[in-house]
């Protein structure tokens, strides 16, 4: 037998009190339940501790999961629950450009009148035109937007072009223009080859 090792000194007090009554036949059972319960002592039921073993169906031989609550379930309502709705983002309105000024004291009818240009379909090409056309009979080397936005009003072509300098910009990285100082252009000899060019096809 093994010997305990905690400590052997002290002293332990044991009280047993006998009882004596005189109780009829048919109440000595419960008396006995009762003596017996308090010479028991009151311990509390164990829990019960639900299996997080899978259970077998004798039935077909699946594994029937325990039908339980997810944690994850819980926790994921709660976060829910506490996030802070984000206000949609506001799209970015495009700026559009203003329209240029026109020009009142530009000739546009003496001979050649601006009207004599011929027809194009793209912007480039009508830049082009334009430019050279204020070069070669108006003898105006340098322009900017506002000098192709009136020519355009004179010959009744569309001016829905949000930015009326970016065609220009557009030339001036193809090499068709110099930029003498900001916003302004001038129209060079590739420039003007390009636009008879155009103006023969």
């Amino acid at each position: 037998m093994a010997k305990n090792p905690g400590k052997t000194s002290g002293t332990s007090r044991i009280k047993f009190i006998l009882f004596d009554a005189e109780i009829a036949d048919d109440q000595i059972q419960s008396v006995t339940q009762a003596i017996t319960n308090a010479l028991r002592g009151s311990t509390p039921a164990p829990k019960r501790i639900p299996s997080t073993q899978p259970q077998f169906n004798g039935g077909n031989g699946a594994i029937e999961e325990p039908n339980e609550p997810d944690l994850f379930d819980h926790i994921d309502e709660q976060e829910a629950d506490d996030a802070i709705p984000t206000a949609p983002k506001k799209k970015a309105q495009r700026r559009v450009a203003s329209k240029p000024q026109v020009i009142n004291d530009l000739d546009v009818t003496s001979d050649p009148p601006l009207s004599s240009l011929g027809t194009y379909k793209s912007n480039h090409k009508r830049y082009l035109a334009i430019a050279a056309w204020l070069h070669d009979h108006r003898n105006i080397e340098v322009i900017d937007e506002r000098h192709i936005y009136t020519c355009y009003r004179h010959l009744n072509w569309p001016t829905n072009i949000n930015d009326f300098a970016q065609p220009l910009r557009e030339l001036k990285h193809k090499q068709y223009f110099e930029a003498p100082e900001t916003g302004k252009y001038a129209i060079n000899q590739l420039g003007l080859a390009k636009a008879k060019e155009s103006l023969a096809a």
